[in-house]
């Protein structure tokens, strides 16, 4: 049972530090060295996703269910299993953001790219298999510290007027990402927002209805005001004389915060870079205990694999998109959209229909839409289609989803209609 006992202020708190991490900071401030406050579309899409989580907020609460609990009842255990496997997915996205993060700090330590990749992976499988209270909230005050550095830092390279007038530049920058990144970005990050149950756990556990709908539409606001300090940050610190540049622009936002930080003590940035190491080392290790309960949870009676085995499996598939050369945004985007794609036509379903009529053929549904999406991405590969593969595979994902449930519906419709009536 829930125990709800949090007000609008913490609700909103919580929700902003689920979503401020090392792809928020890391990512925004990557796509601020090439698109200037264009590097704050992350960071918007997700606070339009969370204000949209606001519109049914009050209806999550009164269900006291997330939506996938309400899916897996709906739909059966076996659509829940599957569910649960497919959301290594998007969850592979987010510790590869991890990873690029912890490789991106340890690489300004001069620490060698391969090693430090190594060292990444081998720290954070080491992190993950201690389940350690006190950690988290070490590694949460960490990304809190960086948090009022990076305040500081935009003070001390006189970027507030770069942050104030943010919005109209970030408009102006709008072209330069491109209509279909931009949508690609506003999809792939916004829905993941309004359906992810580490978002619900805060909405359900509000003290009553309006302080759910408050919390989460205040969250969004808060996140829409922080989307532009990482990016502002950036531009700023670029034009200081005292920026040393980066070799990845992965590394801008540490190496400001760092630089920063070295006012305050001759170690100091040194110890700002450790701490933003430990922040993405610990959050990359509570990711895969999460993808290890869920592939844990998909396994059917016949399999019964080891944790460590599950780790390291699930540790493998984030390791490999880290490899593929994207940004942190673009990556988490990537395999964002493929699980969207698998799962949305039958989460639609669930949404608009009050019947609690079991469809045996839901697994179908998914499996289609995660090889349409699949496939979508293969088919931008051999065309070389620039910029395009995402919202591609989102289309072919969805189309895929909507014809075959389209034609099992028919067929149970026929099943139905030839069936001898009673009497």
């Amino acid at each position: 049972m829930i125990d709800r006992t949090l007000g609008a202020l913490q609700v909103a708190a919580l929700l902003v530090s689920a979503s401020y991490g090392i792809g928020f900071l890391f990512g925004s401030g990557e796509y601020a060295l090439q698109l200037g406050m264009g590097g704050a579309i992350y960071g918007i899409a997700t606070g339009i996703g969370m204000l949209a989580l606001a519109l049914f907020a009050g209806r999550l609460w009164h269900a006291r269910r997330n939506v996938w609990d309400l899916f897996g009842d709906r739909f059966g255990g076996g659509v829940g299993r599957l569910v649960a496997l497919l959301s290594i997915v998007w969850m592979s996205g987010v510790l590869a953001a991890q990873i690029h993060g912890a490789t991106a700090v340890l690489r300004l330590l001069d620490v060698p790219a391969s090693w430090a990749t190594a060292a990444t992976v081998g720290l954070i499988l080491g992190a993950s298999r201690f389940r350690l209270q006190w950690a988290s909230v070490f590694f949460s005050a960490c990304l809190a510290g960086s948090a009022v550095v990076l305040v500081y830092a935009l003070l001390r390279v006189d970027g507030t007027e770069i942050y104030r007038g943010a919005l109209p530049e970030f408009v102006d920058a709008l072209p330069s990402i491109g209509l279909v990144k931009s949508l690609a970005i506003a999809v792939g990050v916004g829905l993941l927002v309004c359906t992810g149950a580490d978002y619900h756990q805060f909405v359900l556990a509000a003290r009553d209805r309006a302080a759910a709908i408050a919390g989460t539409a205040l969250a969004g606001f808060a996140l829409l005001m922080l989307a532009f300090l990482p990016p502002a940050v950036v531009v700023a610190s670029v034009a200081s004389p005292t920026w040393s540049g980066v070799m990845d622009a992965k590394q801008a936002v540490p190496q400001a915060l760092s630089i920063a930080a070295r006012d305050f003590s001759a170690l100091g940035g040194a110890v700002m870079l450790a701490m933003l190491g430990l922040a993405a080392l610990g959050s990359g290790a509570a990711i895969l205990r999460a993808m290890v309960s869920a592939l844990d949870a998909a396994q059917a009676d016949l399999t019964s694999l080891r944790p460590l085995t599950l780790a390291i499996s699930a540790l493998g598939a984030a390791t490999a998109l880290t490899l593929s050369g994207l940004p942190i945004v673009d990556t988490m985007v990537s395999v964002n959209l493929i699980y969207i794609a698998s799962v949305g036509v039958s989460l639609a379903a669930l949404l608009r229909s009050s019947s609690a009529t079991v469809n045996p053929g839901e697994i179908w549904v998914i499996g289609a839409g995660f090889c349409g999406s699949v496939a979508g991405y293969l088919l931008a590969a051999i065309t070389g289609s620039t910029g395009g593969g995402e919202l591609t595979a989102l289309a072919t994902g969805l189309t895929s989803a909507t014809v075959v449930r389209t034609a099992l519906g028919q067929r149970r419709r026929r099943h139905l209609a030839c069936r001898p009536s009673d009497g």
